[in-house]
């Protein structure tokens, strides 16, 4: 009977992968938000229901929700690219502090407990969401940094997103709002960049992992059957989401935005 039970679980945790990829891609795409925000907290319960060890679970979550990431990348940067929304001058100015953040972040997160990790992860969504939320947009001229504060921004950027598996959109987008540059985007630039956080963060969740996780399937910090169905469910699916953010009026993305963020991080505080 105890077997049987733990063989529907998993029957139910492949198809709930599918769907979490697909609500992942759908939010990728539409928001510029790498999915993270709902595969990791997502990730969180379907781990506690397979009795994952509760010292990696939240390790796993993020390790696993980046690397399934890399692919919503791809697809919801090439969608965004095609629709003219990518400045890719500014991916370039950020790539060296992004490399040297996501590096530094991984590192963080290996030694940090995982009730810890889940705490701040739900903490600094919540502030952010109502930041977003609340912000008034005014008619002010554009006002843009230096060239070179690209770089270290990308650096606080790429620690963040690798410490909480989120891939980095919830700090680009508003970041690139506040900059005056338009919704659409920010959200496409901050695609491009989540592609690159989620690359490079996996590689360190899956170093510093690979003599740690005891668990059947996985490669270091990465879970290896959630991430392909996570995966392919974001790659058919951001594409999607991309073309909705081009006919979905600037201030109701706004509010998705900020409502999703906020939603998620009261969750994960709570849970």
């Amino acid at each position: 009977m105890a077997r049987q039970k733990v063989y529907s679980l998993e029957i139910f945790a492949l198809f709930a992968y599918v769907a979490v990829g697909i609500i992942a891609g759908l939010i990728g795409g539409l928001l510029g938000l790498s999915g993270g925000v709902v595969t990791v907290p997502c990730l969180v319960l379907l781990f506690h229901l397979l009795d994952f060890p509760q010292s990696i679970l939240m390790h796993m979550a993020i390790g696993t929700s980046l690397a399934a990431m890399v692919l919503t990348g791809i697809a919801s940067t090439w969608a965004h690219h095609g629709h003219k929304g990518v400045m890719w001058d500014i991916v370039l100015l950020m790539i060296p502090g992004i490399i040297i953040g996501c590096l530094l972040g991984s590192v963080v997160a290996h030694f940090l407990s995982g009730i810890i990790l889940q705490i701040i992860f739900g903490l600094f969504i919540c502030s952010l969401g109502a930041y977003v939320l609340l912000q008034k947009k005014k008619p002010q001229p554009a006002k843009r940094p230096h060239k070179t504060l690209y770089s270290w921004l990308g650096m606080g950027i790429g620690s963040l997103a690798s410490l909480l598996g989120i891939g980095g959109g919830v700090f680009t987008v508003p970041l690139l709002i506040s900059f005056r540059y338009s919704e659409k985007k920010a959200i496409g630039t901050s695609a491009a960049v989540g592609l690159l956080i989620t690359f490079m963060a996996t590689i360190g969740y899956l170093y510093f992992g690979m003599n740690v996780v005891m668990v059947r399937e996985s490669l270091g910090y990465i879970y290896l059957p959630a991430f392909a169905l996570i995966g392919l469910g974001t790659v058919f699916f951001a594409p999607v989401g991309a073309k909705l953010a081009q006919r979905i009026a600037s201030a109701k993305l706004r509010k998705i935005f900020a409502c999703t963020l906020i939603l998620v991080g009261v969750f994960m505080i709570f849970n």
